[in-house]
């Protein structure tokens, strides 16, 4: 998958004209082009998107679902993550908007089929055992966008009593860069429920070896919340191996 970050410029209009409003940054190489399914993240807020990458204008171009407003200025993230067609160039509007509007429709059933499971750990060094309970995570559903939640320094320390031995945006940087892994973001600092709503899970996997406070009330929390996502405990993996306390 690659990753884009820019400043959003203001475009020509065009887009906008045609009813698909767009936040565009520049893009530096030569590698894609055309239409791509797309997440798209702003102020730690994420969304899913119609990207158009632009080689002649060296633009990407993002169409943001369920978004109004201007990102002019803005810091933006672009993650594409399928193509759905070349580029091609139309002789009128009318067919270049109804280009644009069956790219969206394809953009929105892609993101609807995916199953999204989120995990949780520390993760201070990613071993094989964690390897393992990603592809547990992502066996639990035929078309998985597997997440995973990497504690804060903070609630890390006060949960293991000692500080990691590698920063959460390392240890974030490392999980995300894992050949099974979707996505990599960091848990809250105060609480849970905050940076679980704002991914919606379909499924969270538990560690075999996961408990406490959190874990007892995961269920009613995300029942209070209006969540309808199903708990998962996975199997352990040569504990007595796999374990990070014992690998370090």
């Amino acid at each position: 998958m690659k990753v884009y970050t820019g400043t959003v410029t203001r475009g020509q209009g065009h887009a906008t004209a045609l009813g698909f409003p767009t936040a565009n940054i520049t893009l530096p190489d030569a590698s894609v082009s055309g239409i791509y399914a797309a997440r798209v993240k702003v102020d730690d807020t994420e969304y899913m998107a119609a990207v158009f990458a632009d080689q002649k204008r060296k633009v990407l171009e993002a169409h943001l679902l369920d978004y109004s407003g201007d990102l002019s200025g803005k810091n933006m993230t672009i993650e594409l993550s399928k193509k759905i067609r070349e580029h091609e160039n139309f002789v009128n509007d009318a067919d270049l908007r109804a280009a644009i509007a069956s790219d969206v429709a394809k953009v929105k059933k892609f993101f609807e089929d995916f199953q999204r499971i989120m995990v949780f750990g520390t993760f201070d060094i990613v071993h094989e055992g964690h390897a393992d309970l990603f592809r547990q995570a992502r066996a639990l559903a035929s078309n998985p966008y597997l997440i995973v939640s990497v504690a804060r320094d903070t609630v890390a320390e006060r949960i293991k009593g000692m500080k990691p031995r590698n920063s959460e945006e390392a240890r974030r940087t490392a999980v995300a860069r894992h050949a099974l892994v979707d996505e990599a973001v960091l848990g809250d600092e105060e609480g849970y429920i905050g940076h679980i709503r704002t991914n919606m899970p379909d499924i969270i996997a538990l560690g075999y070896d996961q408990k406490g406070e959190f874990v007892e009330n995961l269920e009613q929390d995300l029942h209070d919340a209006g969540m309808e996502t199903r708990v998962v405990r996975l199997a352990a993996f040569k504990p007595e191996v796999y374990k990070t306390s014992k690998l370090v």
